[in-house]
């Protein structure tokens, strides 16, 4: 499902909507206005005013201030000024040019040791451009030290604004859950502080939908896009209505139902035409082509394609070229044009290279986690702030009780017994949130590693599986131009084309062992069962039972247990010499217990030595992941056995 995320800046407009009534009437205070520096106020706030309902107007009256501010040099006016001229560039297409502006007061701001809501706000709107110019790491940067500084001072709606920031950027970067946590984070400081000057708040509704959708869990998905269309009718929201009605479309898109999805597309592009926002429409673009490649009707995809191609370009989109080569070629495919889809595709595939270093979730995790220990660290030093008054207090009232010796000495003895137990709970705390933070790195890092797999296992069905599979095609459309010679001549080119085929088999195998349908589709014995049924029974016979299993676990356990399994599976073909195998998979109100026995020629368990390959070590830190235990019972000779156990509050 396409993800229609709307940027914090854009849509997302945390200010409150004014009425032209109150513009008019700033406009009058300003004409009698004769103060510099007072007509440099009216003029901010008028462009304030127009900044999401007319650009031009708040770039004429932002320029205006920064002409008066050019004599008489104000830094915190002169940010304002700027905030709302690098959102008119960003607006209209030149991300490059306002995250100039940007920066630049950024470093005047930071100069001054301005560390306020305006500097927060161009921390926001920079990771905007940023993302907009596909550098989606340095866009998260922006957008944590916005939610930092907004933090620090209590500035609420920009700390909506960061949270809802950070969603974006994992959700275009496929960590739905991560992206739904962040909406969800948003919408709740926006209850919990009763913030009334939101009136986007169906943009959240929006992104809850898309995320949703890219879950495949449609119902949800459709839910929360009404949600938002609903919201955005009721503020007049047009970028927000047009972008629910894509959320909506793209749900129907999915189910089947492409009369239903072109028609809500159709809704939304007038409506996304008069937002007037190029990074938007090349994305919606991109998606009615794709449909038009799924109903058949290529000549419109194709046009709407080299459509959306001329737009970005114009724009500087370039984290749009994929989606929109993705759709051309799926509409030369069907079409039958299988030269100019190999072209693209070869296209798609150097600007997916060239994207995805930006992109690493691997990368992106660590750096949540780091703003997460950063955050600590600046608790902690409150605490150790806190505990430096205590002291310097325990002085003072050891030097005042100092006459009077027992009751001195005795009070001393309690403070000193109250500080002793303070500092017992503190160690403890910080034990805890250690070991927490423990957990939470090596979440990540698995978190990060089975994205690893899903990255490698699409790019190789959709990239090198598909360039084959047109390159078989292509042979098997040249045999008939051929004229051959002689049948040799003829054997010889179908062996090629067979050759071509057997690859086209061999990719998406490994595509499938690496993230095996059947265990996103229907569970972890259906995967283990579709594993195995791989192995050849001459040299290996496997038997596989399991109880208790019939409802799906959480994807996480599924998907640790699978890798563990798969991991004891090529163990004993690897190592063992075994021609059969047990495999046991039972789930009680204990949790989940899963044995792996075999015939082979086993090892001494009791010895330490043979634990250190990365193999059963990483079968360990998988399982300790899920707090369960794993042990292993083998003798020369004797064959062996692997039992892990899931506790319940777990599995």
């Amino acid at each position: 499902m396409k993800r229609i995320f709307i940027a914090g800046w854009l849509l997302l407009s945390i200010t409150s909507l004014f009425s032209q009534s109150k513009a008019d009437s700033l406009k009058k205070l300003l004409q009698q206005e004769a103060v510099p520096a007072s007509q440099i106020e009216w003029l901010i706030k008028i462009s304030d005013e127009y900044r999401v309902s007319n650009t031009d107007s708040s770039f004429f009256y932002a320029t205006k201030a920064k002409e008066i501010l050019a004599s008489k040099y104000d830094t915190l006016q002169s940010a304002r000024a700027a905030l709302n001229i690098a959102y008119y560039y960003n607006i209209n297409g030149s991300s490059d040019k306002s995250l100039e502006i940007i920066d630049a007061t950024i470093k005047q701001l930071e100069a001054s040791h301005q560390n306020n809501s305006i500097t927060a706000q161009h921390y926001s709107l920079s990771g905007i451009c940023l993302m907009k110019l596909d550098q989606k790491k340095a866009a998260l940067e922006r957008f944590y030290k916005a939610l930092q500084i907004a933090e620090s001072i209590g500035d609420h709606t920009t700390e909506v604004r960061a949270q809802a920031n950070i969603g974006w950027v994992m959700m275009e970067t496929n960590q739905f859950e991560k992206a739904i946590q962040s909406i969800k984070g948003a919408l709740e400081t926006i209850r919990k502080y009763n913030i009334t000057t939101i009136k986007s708040g169906g943009v959240l509704y929006n992104n809850m939908a898309s995320c949703f959708g890219s879950l495949n869990q449609l119902d949800s998905a459709k839910k929360y896009a009404q949600l938002g269309i609903e919201y955005a009718r009721k503020n007049e929201d047009v970028a927000g209505e047009a972008n629910g009605l894509f959320i909506l479309g793209t749900a129907f898109e999915k189910q089947g139902k492409y009369a239903e999805a072109l028609e809500n597309f159709q809704k939304a592009q007038p409506i996304r035409e008069k937002a007037g926002d190029p990074f938007f429409i090349v994305s919606d673009l991109a998606e009615i082509s794709s449909l038009y490649a799924r109903m058949g009707k290529t000549d419109e995809g194709i046009a709407t394609s080299v459509k959306a191609l001329k737009i970005a370009k114009e724009n500087n989109l370039e984290a749009k070229l994929p989606m929109i080569y993705s759709a051309l070629a799926s509409n030369y495919e069907t079409k039958g044009d299988f030269k100019n889809a190999l072209k693209t595709y070869k296209i798609l595939n150097e600007l997916k290279d060239s994207i995805y270093n930006d992109a690493n979730p691997k990368a992106l995790a660590e750096m949540q986690t780091r703003y997460e220990t950063e955050k600590k660290e600046q608790q902690i030093l409150l605490q150790k702030s806190e505990l430096e008054l205590q002291q310097s207090e325990l002085v003072r009232k050891n030097i005042t009780l100092a006459a009077i010796v027992i009751l001195a000495l005795l009070g001393a003895l309690l403070l000193w017994s109250w500080f002793r137990r303070q500092q017992l709970k503190i160690r403890a705390a910080r034990q805890a949130e250690n070991i927490r933070q423990q957990e939470l790195a090596t979440k990540a890092v698995l978190e990060a590693e089975e994205r690893e797999r899903q990255r490698i296992a699409k790019d190789l069905h959709d990239g090198v599986g598909q360039i084959m599979s047109a390159a078989k095609m292509n042979l098997s459309a040249f045999e008939n131009e051929i004229l051959f010679v002689n049948p040799e001549q003829k054997l010889k080119f179908e062996k090629i084309i067979d050759l071509v085929d057997e690859s086209c088999k061999e990719v998406r195998s490994v595509s499938h062992n690496m993230m095996p349908n059947a265990l996103l589709k229907t569970g972890l014995t259906a995967a283990i069962r579709e594993f195995i049924d791989k192995i050849d029974y001459s040299v290996l016979k496997v038997e596989l039972s399991s109880e208790g299993l019939n409802d799906r676990l959480d994807s996480n356990t599924e998907t640790v247990l699978y890798r563990v399994i798969q991991e004891c599976v090529n163990n004993v073909i690897k190592h063992s010499g075994a021609n059969h195998l047990d495999i046991s998979l039972i789930k009680d109100n204990d949790g989940i217990s899963a044995t792996i026995e075999d015939n082979g020629k086993g090892f001494d368990s009791k010895d330490n030595s043979k634990y250190e390959g990365i193999g059963l070590k990483n079968i360990r830190t998988r399982v300790e992941y899920l707090k369960g235990s794993v042990e292993f019972d083998s003798k020369p000779g004797k064959g062996t056995l692997v039992a892990i156990h899931i506790p319940a509050m777990i599995a």
